[in-house]
């Protein structure tokens, strides 16, 4: 476990995590307040009537809460940050709780006054959320009714298993994935409303798409398609420009949804399951699933090349390194360690030949 004191773990991955929010997701990012000042977390340390713990003064000097998208908002779990005054609000009806109930030996305290409340459901609820113990460290999750139970080890460790489902997100622990939702990040798969329009980030840059040529294209595409695509180019009128364009659009898009087809069947073949799952607590065992930024360097390229034990694959490898700009490289290298590391279980690596290979269906794979 890292020795650093647990303020310099916060604002190590807030950074990290504002960082993705402006690259990916704006409209979130502009939904964070700003930072607090130290009148700020006075004033608020008075009316509560106890000490914010230095590890919330260094995420709220960053941002003082959110405003959120569409009433959302963006921390895991779909919560929000919640603002100041709504710390304050919601710490003062549970110590107005506390008073009326009492408190003795036998009773189980309703609210003290170190818990400090910071992740709501909305960021106007009162009714639960997420506070951490000015005592212990440790995070809980509250509601009105009483409930207490704890969720987290530490704030840093919140923060932390946040920023690695954002930047490295197949090693993502839980059920929720980061996804995308008009422009806004959204814990998912989201129920109900919007689900059907919500795309779920896999931290490799977009694929850069074949020219709209007929070499490029017909390269594009599957093996088994290629024989149509020659019939219908060979009994095309050339000089008919309205046919020419209307063929290279139709297979310009079919050789882009295979592209973005073989994404995804390499996310469904992994199944998010190729690391351990730090959980709830980041163990020193599972340290090597940080983003380098955040702990270690990366693999090399020669290490990743080396370890992926088929052509096809490593042809695959160097097409995604030639599409990759730099603020992806963490995630994409880690995404292809996940790999490299999959191909050593034989199911695993049938599962990526097979997905790689064009079959359509990794079930087929097993």
């Amino acid at each position: 476990m890292t020795t650093d004191a647990p303020p310099v773990r916060v604002t190590r991955a807030w950074a990290h995590i504002l960082e993705w929010l402006a690259d990916y997701t704006p409209p979130s990012y502009a939904s964070l307040r700003p930072g607090a000042s130290d009148d700020d977390i006075a004033a608020l340390e008075a009316t509560l009537g106890a000490d914010v713990p230095d590890e919330l003064t260094a995420l709220w000097r960053l941002s003082a809460g959110e405003d959120g998208v569409n009433g959302a908002g963006l921390m895991l779990g779909d919560r929000a940050l919640m603002p100041l005054d709504a710390v304050a609000e919601v710490h003062r009806r549970q110590m107005e709780v506390q008073e009326e109930v009492g408190s003795g030996e036998d009773l189980p305290a309703f609210w003290e006054p170190s818990w400090i409340p910071f992740c709501s459901y909305r960021p106007d609820d009162t009714v639960s959320g997420l506070y951490l113990d000015g005592r212990t460290g440790g995070v809980y999750r509250w509601n009105r009714y009483g409930e207490r139970d704890w969720e987290y080890k530490s704030l840093p460790a919140y923060l932390e298993l946040m920023a690695i489902s954002l930047e490295a997100p197949l090693t993502a622990a839980g059920p929720e994935k980061p996804g995308m939702l008009n422009g806004a990040l959204v814990w998912g798969p989201p129920d109900g409303e919007g689900g059907d329009q919500w795309v779920r980030h896999l931290g490799q840059a977009p694929p850069r798409h074949p020219a709209k040529t007929l070499g490029a294209i017909r390269e594009a595409l599957p093996h088994d398609e290629r024989d149509a695509f020659d019939e219908r180019r060979d009994a095309l009128g050339l000089a008919d420009p309205e046919a020419v364009a209307a063929f290279l659009d139709h297979w310009w898009g079919r050789a882009v949804e295979v592209q973005e087809q073989l994404e995804d069947d390499i996310a469904s073949a992994l199944r998010g399951n190729v690391m351990a799952q730090p959980g709830r607590d980041l163990a020193p065992e599972h340290e090597a699933a940080l983003p380098s930024a955040l702990r270690h360097r990366p693999p090399s390229f020669d290490d990743i090349r080396t370890a992926l034990r088929h052509e096809s694959v490593r042809a695959r490898f160097r097409q995604d390194l030639l599409n990759a700009i730099p603020p992806h490289f963490p995630a994409l290298l880690l995404r292809w360690w996940d790999i490299a590391r999959l191909m050593a279980d034989p199911r695993g690596d049938r599962a990526v030949r097979a997905v790689v290979g064009g079959r359509r269906d990794p079930r087929k794979a097993r």
